[in-house]
C-alpha cells in the first residue's frame, strides 16, 4: 500500500488461509470496492493488502478525505459479504492469531490466554489486529509475545 504512514487501517483476520481462488475473488471484490469507495461524495484514497493470504488489511489516507461512518459501514458490509461467501469468521474479534515456526495458528481468546499462562504458548509472535494506523501496522503488527498486548499473561 503506497499511502501515508498516518493512514487509518482496519484489519480482518480469517480463521484459515485463503485458497488461490478465494484470494483472486477477494482481490477482485476489494479492487472494485476501493475504486468506488467514497465518504459523502468525496473519493477516498485507499488501498488494501492480503498478508499471509489470511488477513484483509484496508487503509484510507484521511489526509485527502476522512472515512465517514457510512463509508466504514460500506466496508463492513463488504467484509460480511466476503465472510458469507467463504466462511472465514472475519469479524470475530475473539480469535487470536500468532506465528510460530513460520506457521500461523489461531486460538479462541480464552484458550490463548490459558495456554500463555500455562506456558504452552511461548516464543511466538502475536498479531495485533487492533492497531489503527499504517505506521503501527508496518512497525507493530506482528511482535514477540513479550512485547505484545498479551505480555501481562506471562509469569
Amino acid at each position: 500500500m503506497n499511502l501515508s504512514d498516518d493512514s487509518r487501517i482496519w484489519i480482518f483476520q480469517a480463521n484459515r488461509k485463503f485458497s488461490l481462488e478465494e484470494k483472486e475473488n477477494i482481490t477482485n471484490k476489494l479492487n472494485n470496492f476501493i475504486g468506488d469507495w467514497n465518504a459523502h461524495g468525496a473519493e477516498l484514497l485507499a488501498g488494501f493488502d492480503l498478508p499471509y493470504d489470511q488477513f484483509i488489511v484496508v487503509a484510507v489516507d484521511e489526509n485527502q478525505a476522512a472515512a465517514s461512518g457510512c463509508s466504514i459501514d460500506k466496508l463492513t458490509k463488504l467484509v460480511r459479504e466476503i465472510d458469507a461467501d467463504y466462511s472465514l469468521d472475519l469479524l470475530n474479534r475473539m480469535l487470536v492469531s500468532y506465528e510460530t515456526n513460520e506457521k500461523i495458528l489461531i486460538e479462541k481468546l480464552p484458550t490463548f490466554k490459558q495456554k500463555v499462562k500455562e506456558g504452552a504458548i511461548k516464543n511466538v509472535n502475536v498479531f495485533n489486529n487492533g492497531i489503527s494506523s499504517l505506521k503501527d501496522f508496518k512497525q507493530n503488527w506482528l511482535v514477540p509475545l513479550e512485547d505484545s498486548w498479551a505480555k501481562t499473561l506471562l509469569n
